[in-house]
């Protein structure tokens, strides 16, 4: 079609034009009717040579655009699901019903600010949160709907309110509450929780195991795979850091994985459990027997300190766990162990 104006009201014009079935449209200030022309005709030019930013689309349809056209083919389900929690939960209800042409970098710091001083949220919660937005406007800009990132240098704000979160782990005498409670727990929740402990390897990771990664003869466990959500259900994938590894498992642990397969009937996983089902069973355990709450991570982080505090070496410990010794040593080096505990209290009784 042609391209069309009119006045909506004085000094104010409504330009439209249809391309391809596309219908666009924009409002103009022009003092007159010829002026108008002018601008119909650069607007016009504007859509023909793909220059035209749309005032259409709003900031949630972008985000579905990104999920769609982008993450679907580049990104993990585990990373697909992430984000839409916090579109869904943070993000869209407070600035998807925004054009995203009309868009201000005002806009995402005021969000940034409520997120900290109404919703209560961590700092690192709220950059994540900001970062994923500048994400879906960066790829606008790559695909000619935007051209400024107006989510780029927010300032995140510091909820002093919200401490960083310390890292939580058992003690000797919490350990030994543990496995108290673990001696009445049913199979096969009971020896999951062992693997756990005594491997440190994460929630899929244990999930993933398999018998034929199990050497009973060397006492060897192999790390190959890991399980993961999908939108669909669960995956098996490779480790979270791309790396299998392998190492020798306590005689204790495999008295328990030889117990029960000895009760199996040829199923490949250890496990057949479902990730989420796992941390609800740990969550239910722990408060059913009054321990202490750590989470499942949690109890990786208590296999890390408690091998630190044995004085085994932070390349053991992060060959073991699947870190980079980097990463171990920002877990694991400030572990006090019982021991030097016990030696600081020698001193303390020496005068």
């Amino acid at each position: 079609m042609a391209g069309y104006k009119r006045e909506i009201r004085p000094n104010v014009w409504r330009l439209e034009y249809q391309l391809d079935n596309q219908k666009y449209s924009k409002n103009i200030q022009a003092s007159n009717s010829k002026e108008a022309d002018k601008q119909l005709v650069l607007f016009i030019a504007e859509i023909e040579k793909d220059n035209y930013i749309s005032n259409n689309i709003t900031f949630t349809e972008l985000s579905q655009m990104f999920l769609d056209k982008y993450a679907k083919n580049n990104l993990s389900d585990t990373t697909i699901i992430n984000y839409k929690y916090q579109l869904n939960k943070h993000i869209c209800p407070a600035i998807g019903r925004y054009k995203i042409n009309k868009l201000k970098k005002l806009h995402i710091q005021d969000l940034a600010n409520k997120l900290c001083n109404e919703d209560n949220l961590s700092s690192k919660t709220i950059k994540n949160d900001i970062k994923l937005i500048s994400s879906i406007l960066e790829k606008g800009i790559e695909w000619e709907m935007l051209q400024v990132n107006v989510a780029h240098k927010v300032a995140i704000p510091n909820n002093k309110n919200k401490p960083k979160k310390e890292q939580e782990i058992y003690n000797n005498e919490e350990i030994k509450l543990l496995f108290k409670a673990l001696s009445k727990a049913e199979e096969p929740f009971k020896t999951m929780v062992y693997v756990s402990f005594y491997t440190g390897a994460r929630r899929g990771e244990v999930l993933a195991l398999r018998w034929k990664d199990i050497d009973f003869k060397n006492n060897i466990i192999h790390i190959e795979q890991n399980k993961v959500r999908t939108v669909n259900g669960t995956v098996l994938k490779e480790t979270k850091n791309k790396r299998s590894r392998q190492f020798v498992a306590p005689t204790v642990l495999l008295n328990k994985l030889k117990d029960i397969y000895s009760k199996q009937d040829g199923e490949e996983l250890i496990f057949n459990c479902y990730p989420s089902t796992y941390t609800r069973q740990w969550t239910k355990f722990i408060k059913d027997n009054n321990l202490k709450y750590i989470t499942l991570h949690d109890l990786r982080h208590t296999n890390g300190s408690l091998l630190a505090s044995k004085g085994i070496d932070i390349v053991t410990i992060a060959k073991r766990l699947g870190h980079l010794p980097a990463t171990a040593s920002a877990y694991y080096l400030h572990a006090v162990s019982e021991e030097d505990k016990k030696a600081s209290k020698k001193l303390d009784k020496l005068f």
